[in-house]
């Protein structure tokens, strides 16, 4: 069996590779134009999120100092309303006390009591969070 090529056929095949070459080099350009949007669209969503991240890490700040402020501010006033209440019994032995309490500031002076420990309740989950079937796992 013996193939012969013509002329012709090897017209035929040029013009077809030559066809395709402009629609190809078209195609890689739309191509690398849509991965440079995508990567710049990125490198903002990645900027907006480390600004949110810092705005998060500021307010987490803010709150802790805040709640530290007000543990403070509880405990002097227990503090305070202990030492009301010990020194509520008349103004006579108060004052006497107090003169004492100067004289004897080392071991046998007493101290204010404590505050008792506060705990803090959990928050209770809403009944629409206990009926959530998405969340339910069915083992097959």
């Amino acid at each position: 069996m013996t193939l012969v090529y013509s002329d012709e056929c090897k017209a035929i095949q040029k013009s077809e590779s030559k066809g395709m070459l402009p629609i190809l080099i078209v195609l890689f350009v739309v191509s690398y134009a849509i991965l440079t949007f995508l990567v710049v669209e990125q490198g903002r969503v990645i900027d907006s999120q480390r600004g949110l991240i810092r705005e998060m890490v500021k307010d987490s700040n803010q709150l802790a100092a805040l709640q530290g402020k007000i543990a403070r501010d509880e405990s002097l006033h227990a503090r305070q309303k202990s030492q009301a209440n010990h020194g509520t019994s008349g103004l006579g032995e108060h004052h006497k006390d107090s003169a004492g309490d100067a004289k004897t500031s080392g071991k046998s002076g007493k101290r204010p009591a404590k505050p008792e420990h506060q705990t803090k309740e959990a928050p209770v989950q809403p009944e629409s969070d206990l009926q959530d079937v998405r969340r339910m796992n069915r083992i097959i």
